[in-house]
């Protein structure tokens, strides 16, 4: 059995998944910001998937996801310094609301559905000088079908 390892990135601000609207009807939707968000999630996933040929997960998948965003421009030079040290983290959205996201962003495409993750591990921080707002996305599962040996990445120097 081997281990199945995607990486990629999603560009811009992190968006966390909004609350649900309500028509006058009653019947509810996907707010349009979390929607086009969840979309661009999936053009990252599916562009790695397809170059892979690998198809959705339908075993147990764990996550890992880093939320990097942008310094506020109105944050002292000192403020600025320290955000970007670790010292301030981004108090919104909710690091729940960015999993959720992602996770929706990738059913159909990295996991049948995302009720197939069993593990996952988020932080959100403030980018570093010279760095862009984006969320670094990793997947993996184990595949019975392929072998350790099918898989094996050469160490680059």
């Amino acid at each position: 059995m081997g281990l199945v390892t995607i990486d990629f990135r999603v560009d811009g601000q992190p968006v966390g998944k909004g609350r649900p609207k309500f028509t006058r009807n009653g019947h509810a939707y996907t707010p349009d910001k979390t929607r086009e968000y969840e979309k661009k999630v999936q053009q990252a996933a599916w562009r790695v998937m397809s170059e892979r040929k690998i198809i959705p997960a339908k075993r147990r998948v764990s996550v890992i996801l880093a939320c990097f965003f942008e310094i506020p421009k109105s944050w002292s030079k000192q403020k600025r310094i320290e955000a970007q040290c670790g010292l301030h983290i981004p108090s919104r959205p909710d690091i729940d609301n960015l999993a959720k996201a992602i996770l929706d962003g990738g059913n159909q495409i990295l996991w049948t559905d995302d009720s197939v993750v069993w593990h996952l591990a988020a932080f959100k921080r403030y980018c570093d000088e010279g760095q862009e707002p984006h969320v670094q996305v990793k997947v993996q599962w184990d595949d019975p079908n392929i072998s350790n040996q099918d898989h094996i990445v050469p160490a680059t120097s």
